[in-house]
């Protein structure tokens, strides 16, 4: 359970400087499956990621064992193909992570973090690959990525002195931002450690500017404001940073599973929320993955709304302008389902 979790941990401080800390939602709303869409014909082991790009679903499979990513006619479900195979040949995937398109020139991108590359299959050729890019030496595997600028990339930063890197299109660093939010830090413990501990996931908005960082543990949510890569605000929940204990020359999460997915929309940022302790997944008290609630907040970093899902999910895809969300429940054999916001 919880394909994923980190391996490099770090004792983290509550102390955080431009943020918005909050208990709770103004509003709260039950959210109940309205479809089940039917994926009979694929089997998939644990489809975390799902991506909309017109007339067709994406699904990034993250344990498959032949195809990682599985393209459905949008909304009838009718299997159309996979791709991204397997394996350690040329041009195959040993994992795929995540998976993106490029709107303005056709492309699907998918990310590779035991190969250090993200490779690129034009929309209308899935079959073979069109390029592919590997990612600068410096970086830390890399573990989700998003579009910038046309061409470019945003990747998280794991080396623990910054938060994020634009990455070239040649998968060169050109520009690094942000930091960890904290005022202080342990000086026994690596940047690097700090890093891996911070990992987050991304999503950026070129309308608006804004790029999103969720954390995997504890409850933060840190946007920043491009080009200048400022940062806007922390948002800071009620389990507040992400928490380890040192047990026998180890560091151990000891506090939550945060966030699982995120979404910079027009207006407001989607993230799902976990909220489960470790002990409750050692204890086996909890045996669902993903999380039942999808938190909303403005651009700014306020609290909206809060939606409690009658299911856990673990990825999604947010239509603003139709309200309907589609999302992956790795608890059920019929694995793609939909919600309509309220």
């Amino acid at each position: 359970m919880v394909v994923g979790l980190m391996g490099f941990f770090a004792a983290c401080s509550e102390k955080v400087k431009n943020n918005v800390s909050y208990s709770g939602f103004p509003q709260t709303e039950q959210l109940s499956v309205v479809k089940v869409d039917s994926v009979n014909d694929v089997y998939m082991r644990y489809p975390l990621r799902i991506r909309r790009n017109d007339s067709c679903l994406y699904v990034l499979d993250l344990l498959s064992t032949e195809y990682a990513c599985h393209v459905f006619a949008y909304p009838t479900m009718e299997h159309k193909c996979s791709f991204a195979k397997k394996g350690n040949g040329p041009g195959e995937f040993l994992r795929a992570d995540d998976i993106h398109f490029n709107a303005r020139s056709n492309e699907c991108w998918v990310l590779d973090p035991n190969r250090s590359r993200i490779s690129c299959f034009r929309t209308s050729s899935l079959d073979s690959l069109y390029k592919v890019v590997d990612l600068d030496t410096g970086l830390v595997r890399t573990l989700d990525f998003a579009f910038y600028n046309g061409s470019q990339f945003i990747v998280p930063d794991y080396t623990g002195t910054h938060r994020f890197d634009i990455i070239s299109s040649t998968g060169k660093i050109l520009e690094s931002f942000g930091h960890i939010p904290l005022k202080e830090k342990d000086a026994n413990i690596s940047d690097a450690a700090y890093g891996q501990a911070w990992r987050s996931f991304v999503s950026y908005n070129p309308e608006n500017g804004v790029l999103a960082m969720a954390t995997q543990l504890g409850e933060v949510i840190e946007l920043y404001s491009l080009p200048s890569g400022n940062l806007i605000t922390v948002i800071v929940g009620k389990n507040g940073m992400p928490k380890f204990d040192f047990i026998q020359g180890y560091m151990i999460p000891s506090g939550i599973m945060g966030y699982t997915d995120v979404f910079v929309g027009k207006e407001n940022v989607y993230a799902i929320f976990a909220g489960y302790t470790i002990k409750d997944i050692v204890s086996k008290t909890i045996t669902k993955d993903g999380g039942n609630r999808i938190c909303v907040f403005d651009l700014k970093g306020n609290p909206v709304k809060e939606y409690v899902l009658d299911r856990y999910i673990s990825g999604f895809s947010v239509d603003e302008k139709t309200g309907v969300i589609i999302a992956s429940d790795l608890n059920s054999d019929q694995p793609i389902v939909e919600f309509r916001m309220i």
